[in-house]
């Protein structure tokens, strides 16, 4: 979590835009434990929406990140129907889509959330980099070195804690341009993409972590273009 937060964090505010205050409403889709989302209401002084499919993501959220402009609800991983049309002022998700196998739940997930966003609002995706497969980053690994992944394939995730043991999931993968598609098929303008790096250090007896040469993470910005038809998937 270190990673993310050092590198999809920073990346997710600059592309929010300038902050709003109290009267800009922020959905956070798969906000999981409440850590971007008690973020950007603090940063931001925004009121955050913080959504996920794990009631005990939700409960720890609840207990361990509180925030007066912050409230946590479950929901399926797909329907947004409680919120109105265009009601929300930005969306943000982070690591969400490459954890789900569902193409056709994703595919519904992101018809709403393009639904309920404002006329060019900012829709702000963050993921796994699906050009860092086999990697060995200072806090994870996606993916087996020397393997070729093609979408839809399951992908072993290494995840290294700081008290120094691994974690192993499944993780699944998706191209960019599978990405891109899931986003203007329903109705998106194409993404812009981010690929944030950690700077190096001038410690030149320390090996430099994978990091500082190879995107861990990619951001996608994209905005609702409310004047394009979502394509239905059949």
């Amino acid at each position: 979590m270190r990673l993310a937060r050092e590198l999809i964090f920073p990346t997710v505010l600059r592309r929010l835009g300038p902050a709003e205050g109290t009267g800009q409403v922020v959905l956070d889709v798969g906000c999981g434990t409440g850590v971007l989302a008690a973020h950007l209401a603090e940063t931001r002084g925004c009121t955050v929406h913080g959504i996920d499919p794990s009631s005990s993501m939700l409960d720890i959220a609840r207990t361990d990140r509180p925030h007066p402009r912050v409230d946590y609800r479950l929901f399926d991983g797909r329907s947004l129907h409680w919120i109105a049309d265009d009601d929300i002022d930005a969306i943000v998700c982070c690591l969400v889509y490459c954890t789900d196998p569902d193409d056709r739940r994703l595919a519904d997930l992101t018809r709403e959330i393009h639904r309920v966003l404002r006329p060019g609002a900012p829709f702000v995706l963050a993921d796994l980099n699906p050009q860092a497969t086999g990697e060995a980053f200072s806090t994870l690994r996606y993916g087996e070195p020397g393997a070729v992944y093609a979408d839809g394939d399951t992908v072993p995730t290494t995840l290294w804690r700081l008290s120094g043991t691994t974690v192993t999931t499944a993780c699944h993968y998706r191209s960019l341009t599978c990405y891109e598609a899931l986003l203007t098929d329903a109705g998106f303008t194409p993404p812009d993409l981010d690929l944030p790096l950690v700077p190096p250090s001038h410690d030149s007896g320390t090996p430099a972590p994978a990091e500082t040469r190879v995107a861990p993470y990619m951001v996608l910005t994209t905005h609702a273009g409310k004047g394009q038809v979502p394509l239905r998937m059949s």
